[in-house]
């Protein structure tokens, strides 16, 4: 026989086994037992003589043959000695062998598993990615294996399925460094489809974040791919969705259900009623425990440093360039809650961004957005660090403003960045008015501002902002007499720009096309980290003793349909919905903006 014939009886082995005839094999002529087949000499058989039948059934008794932990254990052994033989011409053998169930097996069968995995790449580095496939395909959990994962985290019986494969892969990674450069590929490939059921998506994430605790080399390629998921889902889960599943309109049918005269409550009621919305809020959820553990590690001083550079790196990579996210950038938002250096490395990172012209404007008004949110909503950041911010950001428009010729256009394409940080001075002073007019120093700082100036340039900023920010920012300025904003107000009303139809019905030309990135939290179960951390709009004691009336319906209509991006401005009884810092501080009165009124009046 010829070399060239034998090269092909091998190479016929490497054909799929749906080519043999299964029924033939089925029969009790050709019927051979597991016992009475040597896993060596079927495959010296088949290399010094080609004689395939042999091998066939042994491939064959191990795809079909059911071993209990003894037979499983003299399979394994056997094969690790064979391992030399097991050339790329045996591959479907090697794949049937990874395909024997293993994980619910005693611990000394497992590791006889183990000990064959490790001695078939050590000696076959072309099997890699097949056994890195095989593993990391057992990080998905079943469809129909809810009970094993409670809100991504795994019950005592399913983490005990779990644990040998990270055992598994962390004596390849000692064996074969190179080998978490293919499990990252394989990791990225099977990662569920977002749609999945949430215990599936919420349960291999689980298994990769778990990964980060022993390939601490690889924190940020294994973030990465969680981050770049998590945003997939949550940019399917706008936020109209979500409140639509929760607050249905027939809100009767809900007051009646709440009054359930029975006293039963759902035994989960943290539970999101739009299935996406609860896959985000389960993988959120674990996000936000991994997140807390680096925080607050005592393992080593520098690990939280370390995590934030990673997570900022993650931001500015991945949640800064997407359009409209609405909960994946609270991550960096509790994160910056653990120390205030974070929160004024995060504000100062944001800055500079905004400064730097060779940045893309609607990467630079969306930092803008960043910081005027972060400056607005959280708790931790302090006063100091609010007024420093507002300092800078006010000094930068009245250069801008100084350096601008006003003979100029004042369109809103050639000044976007300069009404960005415009509004931005807006609503954090409007928002955190109560703060910043709390004593008589914090009052002239903000006369040190100059505000008026900026209102009564030739750029007219009002002109562009969002009527709700416009309107609080007048209500708030005039209460303290730190600018008169209303003259102006009216003149651009009356100015009638031209309009276009949208949503049916009409906006300004010009008007920001803006988000706040850090609006309401919505999710129910993660919802509770950022709740304590999150502040409400308060207005402060002279706005309350000073309400003013509010511009005409007409303007009011003009941008009605941005209300959905700015849920700060939704009436008070709408936002109680929502559950998050609904129940109101002693002493303290919580009012929201709404179009045409100022925060904390009524028209």
């Amino acid at each position: 026989m010829s070399v060239s014939t034998e090269k092909r009886r091998l190479s016929s082995i490497l054909k799929p086994y749906s080519g043999l005839d299964g029924a033939k094999l089925n029969t009790s002529q050709n019927k051979v037992r597991f016992d009475d087949l040597s896993i060596e000499s079927v495959l010296q058989d088949a290399l010094e003589n080609n004689r395939l039948q042999r091998f066939e059934h042994l491939l064959a008794s191990i795809k079909e043959e059911e071993f209990d932990d003894g037979k499983f254990q003299q399979v394994f052994i056997e094969s690790k000695r064979c391992v030399h033989l097991l050339n790329a011409n045996f591959g479907m053998l090697v794949e049937a062998l990874l395909s024997v169930k293993w994980l619910s097996r005693t611990a000394d069968a497992q590791e006889v598993y183990k000990a064959f995995v490790i001695e078939l790449l050590v000696a076959h580095s072309n099997y890699t990615s097949l056994v890195v496939s095989k593993l990391v395909q057992s990080f998905v959990p079943k469809d129909d294996g809810k009970s094993g994962w409670l809100h991504g985290v795994p019950s005592d019986e399913t983490l005990r399925m779990v644990t040998p494969i990270h055992d598994l892969i962390v004596r390849l990674k000692n064996v074969i460094p190179m080998v978490f450069d293919v499990i990252l590929i394989h990791l990225r490939k099977n990662f569920p489809y977002f749609k999945k059921p949430t215990h599936v998506v919420c349960g291999y994430l689980y298994n990769m974040l778990h990964m980060t605790e022993y390939s601490s080399m690889f924190v940020e390629e294994l973030l990465e791919i969680a981050f770049n998921r998590i945003l997939v889902i949550d940019v399917n889960a706008p936020r109209n969705e979500i409140e639509e599943a929760e607050f249905p309109e027939d809100d009767q049918q809900i007051f009646t259900m709440e009054e359930d005269p029975t006293g039963n409550e759902d035994e989960d009621d943290t539970t999101m009623k739009l299935p996406l919305a609860e896959t985000l809020d389960c993988c959120m959820e674990l996000m936000f425990e991994y997140i807390k553990k680096r925080a607050s590690s005592e393992r080593s001083t520098s690990e939280g440093d370390r995590m934030f550079k990673v997570l900022l790196s993650l931001f500015d990579h991945h949640i800064l360039p997407t359009h409209n996210t609405h909960h994946v950038q609270f991550l960096m938002f509790y994160f910056c809650s653990f120390k205030q250096s974070y929160v004024e490395y995060f504000i100062t990172y944001l800055w500079k961004q905004v400064c730097n012209p060779n940045i893309s404007t609607p990467m630079r008004q969306a930092a803008v957005g960043y910081m005027a949110s972060m400056l607005a909503r959280a708790r931790f950041v302090p006063i100091s660090l609010l007024k420093s911010t507002i300092q800078e950001l006010s000094n930068w428009a009245h250069q801008y403003i100084q350096e601008t010729d006003s003979m100029m256009g004042c369109t809103l394409r050639a000044h976007m960045v300069f009404y960005s940080v415009c509004q931005a001075i807006f609503y954090v002073v409007a928002f955190r008015s109560k703060h910043l007019t709390a004593s008589s120093k914090n009052l002239v700082f903000l006369q040190s501002l100059q505000l008026s100036s900026i209102v009564t340039s030739h750029l007219n900023p009002l002109r562009v902002c969002l009527p709700p920010v416009a309107t609080a920012f007048a209500g708030v300025t005039r209460a303290h007499q730190l600018a008169y904003c209303h003259t102006i107000l009216e003149r651009n009303a009356r100015r009638k720009l031209a309009t276009v139809y949208k949503n049916e019905a009409q906006t300004p030309e010009e008007c920001l096309d803006t988000f706040f990135p850090f609006d309401p939290y919505m999710l129910k179960k993660s919802g509770q980290r950022i709740e304590p951390i999150f502040l409400q709009y308060q207005a402060s004691d002279a706005e309350e003793s000073h309400p003013i009336s509010s511009p005409k319906a007409s303007t009011r209509k003009r941008c009605e349909s941005m209300s959905e991006d700015v849920d700060d401005f939704l009436q008070e009884s709408k936002r109680l919905k929502h559950g998050i810092g609904a129940a109101q501080e002693h002493g303290e009165m919580h009012f929201t903006y709404s179009y045409g009124v100022s925060p904390g009046f009524h028209s």
